[in-house]
């Protein structure tokens, strides 16, 4: 999971950046692990009341038996965290990764998990059904992520000023990597199969093989429903791209699962189809929604975990297998508890999310300067460029004949020099130069032996539209491996 996320956020952002978003990504692991081993699971998982637990300090006195179900809720700390973290991208500065990391992991999220999870949480004994993370986790961090952002505001040029009192403009700032996404995206729903699955957190009981069957193929099914919805919605509706978008398409996907979640275990496979289009709708909604309000959330992360998980975990009282819409009797009342868990889960990330964010922008810790800013912060910050333009970028060398030299890029100081580029001989590959030869008979007005010409970013498809370029040409020492 954190490898999809961490691949999907370095796409999303500019290349100034991607050192940054893989190194935040890390901290965010690291730290929500350590934070959880220190505290986040004596509050979740051990024995207290039906608020908090108070034993097993960092794992002290934990069986060994436990370890397995404290690995795996720890990676749902490490998602609910990460998950924040893209909706701040490329203005966040990087200490307060380290802070806000620290403090969900070890203490907002866990109380939480510890309510509806819990056999003895508070949420749980009064009927609030969640299996694969809905709310507890989609809606949690999406909640965390919508409050960060607006609290931080956006990315410089991210909407222009309104014109003559009308409304502000959005400008979209494109990410540099679809493949990155697409490989994120493709990494997630992998992660997904095992997040959910893995959920029964239990192999040898009887009926657990079914229960994960179902969970897996749900997930899968949800996963489709919300990615046609929001390539087809994307593509029909004007008001929302009138295009075929591929990042839209994978987006809606990540919005059906986190839709899926909440009933995985016990949807049949036509109602995870539903789930998963109501979860692709409301991602598509939430991020309209967003343009709106003018707030900026680089991955989307509010639109498809908050609206998705919500549309999941209200959906979920009416489709499963014993829901609303099958048998009407006590089971009704499983709505009820759905909404009041989500309005639970709101009011918990604001009271943590809010104070946090605000007291680091009070300090002046929480967003880097505006010069950091414009500049990436891959260079200023970190000093490892993730596209150095040594590894990719470096001078043309080629020989050009007599005639395309002398006639269309030979700088004007260098045109007498004629037997510079007598006998040269020309390859290219469709507009740029690639290689060339030069018989051992070409000289240079010194008689030495044949030179190359270097050009430095000669793009030939320039002039082949006419145009008059100059370029930098210089002669460097004959090499017999051209």
């Amino acid at each position: 999971m954190q490898c999809g996320f961490a691949f999907m956020e370095v796409g999303l952002v500019r290349t100034k950046n991607t050192t940054n978003i893989l190194l935040k990504s890390t901290i965010d692991a690291f730290v929500g692990c350590l934070s959880y081993w220190l505290f986040g699971y004596a509050i979740a998982w051990s024995q207290g009341n039906s608020f908090v637990g108070w034993n097993h300090w960092a794992f002290a006195n934990l069986a060994p038996e436990k370890y397995s179900e404290a690995f795996y809720q720890m990676i749902f700390t490490n998602t609910a965290a990460t998950i924040v973290s893209g909706a701040v991208a490329e203005r966040l500065n990087l200490p307060c990764y380290f802070v806000y990391g620290f403090l969900l992991s070890g203490f907002a999220y866990p109380a939480l998990s510890r309510w509806g999870w819990y056999d003895g949480g508070w949420l749980k004994l009064m009927g609030f059904r969640d299996f694969g993370g809905s709310g507890l986790v989609h809606m949690f961090s999406g909640t965390c992520a919508l409050v960060a952002s607006t609290i931080i505001g956006p990315r410089a040029g991210r909407f222009d000023p309104p014109r003559e009192g009308g409304p502000s403009h959005g400008q979209h700032i494109p990410g540099h990597s679809l493949p990155f996404v697409g490989l994120g995206a493709l990494l997630l729903i992998f992660g997904f199969l095992g997040f959910n699955a893995a959920s029964q957190l239990s192999l040898s009981k009887p009926g657990d093989g079914i229960i994960i069957t179902y969970a897996t193929l749900n997930t899968l099914l949800g996963a489709s429903g919300g990615a046609l919805t929001a390539l087809f919605l994307n593509r029909f509706l004007p008001f929302w791209g009138n295009y075929w978008s591929y990042l839209t398409m994978v987006n809606g996907s990540v919005a059906g699962m986190a839709a899926v979640c909440a009933g995985c275990d016990s949807l049949a496979p036509w109602a995870a189809v539903v789930t998963g289009i109501l979860g692709g709708a409301a991602f598509m909604a939430g991020r309209s929604m967003l343009e709106k309000l003018e707030v900026d959330d680089p991955v989307d992360g509010f639109p498809i975990h908050f609206c998705g998980g919500l549309s999941g975990l209200l959906s979920a009282p009416f489709l499963i297998r014993e829901g609303i819409f099958f048998k009407q009797d006590a089971h009704s009342a499983g709505f009820g508890c759905s909404l009041l868990g989500s309005v639970v889960i709101i009011c918990w990330a604001v009271i943590w999310c809010y104070p946090i964010f605000s007291i680091l922008k009070c300090l002046g810790i929480l967003r880097v300067p505006l010069e950091m800013e414009l500049a990436g912060m891959d260079a200023a910050k970190h000093n490892e460029l993730a596209y150095p333009a040594s590894a990719w970028k470096e001078e043309s060398h080629a020989l050009l004949d007599n005639k395309i030299l002398g006639n269309n890029w030979m700088p004007r100081e260098t045109k007498g020099l004629s037997s510079l580029s007598n006998n040269l001989t020309l390859r290219r590959r469709d507009s740029h130069v690639i290689d060339s030869t030069c018989p051992s008979s070409c000289t240079t007005p010194t008689s030495e032996p044949a030179s190359l010409l270097s050009v430095s970013s000669l793009n030939l498809g320039e002039n082949n539209a006419g145009l008059d370029v100059s370029v930098k040409v210089s002669t460097i020492k004959r090499s017999t491996a051209l």
